[in-house]
């Protein structure tokens, strides 16, 4: 809840900033440069950038996860206090994890900056981060794959609510389409009370049953 609180805080002051666009945003002259020949102009160029930036990420998550730090990691994770007891230094280590997820979240956000050449100030809304935790509940919390099939789950299920017609569905609910928050609350609250572990954990369930 702090962490929403700051975030809405921001929101409204970069909203006052009428020097960098206030709430109209601020438009790019062109996509960032990553340099070796790579031109970001391109449509393809840029998403094969991002694609390579996703599996970058998630393969540096996962040797991190698997080493000596992740181990201290899951320690605090699930029980601080012992694990600070017994030696860790437990305020570096959280220290570092909120690094690295600032450094990953700058990078999303400077990816999605260039990709459509505009910097609009309604992704520091309080909203933005709900949809985030929402991709996490509904891929998994605390599996490495749990956001990459969440974000895909989630826009997957808004595209199929909104811009394809079921037809027994219309005749019960005629404008369902124009309301598909409803339809994803639904499958939300499906996951937390039947799969609290996610779509993840229901893959991983499903392959070692």
């Amino acid at each position: 809840m702090i962490t929403l609180a700051f975030a809405q805080m921001v929101f409204f002051l970069v909203n006052s900033m009428k020097a960098y666009g206030g709430d109209e945003g601020l438009s790019l002259r062109e996509r960032a440069s990553v340099g070796l020949g790579v031109d970001l102009g391109s449509d393809v160029a840029f998403y094969y950038t991002a694609l390579a930036a996703l599996a970058a990420g998630l393969y540096g998550l996962h040797r991190l996860a698997h080493s000596r730090f992740g181990c201290v990691i899951q320690a605090i994770r699930e029980n601080e206090e012992r694990a600070e007891a017994i030696g860790f230094p437990v305020y570096r280590h959280k220290l570092a994890c909120f690094v690295i997820a600032g450094a990953a979240g700058g990078l999303a956000g400077a990816l999605l900056a260039s990709h459509g050449k505009y910097v609009n100030p309604n992704v520091l809304h309080w909203t933005q981060s709900g949809t985030l935790m929402v991709m996490v509940i509904l891929g998994g919390v605390g599996r490495l794959w749990g956001g990459v099939i969440g974000a895909a789950a989630l826009l997957g299920l808004e595209d199929l609510i909104a811009n394809h017609r079921v037809d027994w569905l219309a005749a019960i609910f005629p404008n369902y389409q124009q309301h598909a928050s409803l339809g994803v609350g639904i499958v939300l609250l499906a996951i937390v009370l039947f799969a609290p572990q996610g779509i993840a954990g229901l893959l991983a369930r499903g392959r070692h049953a």
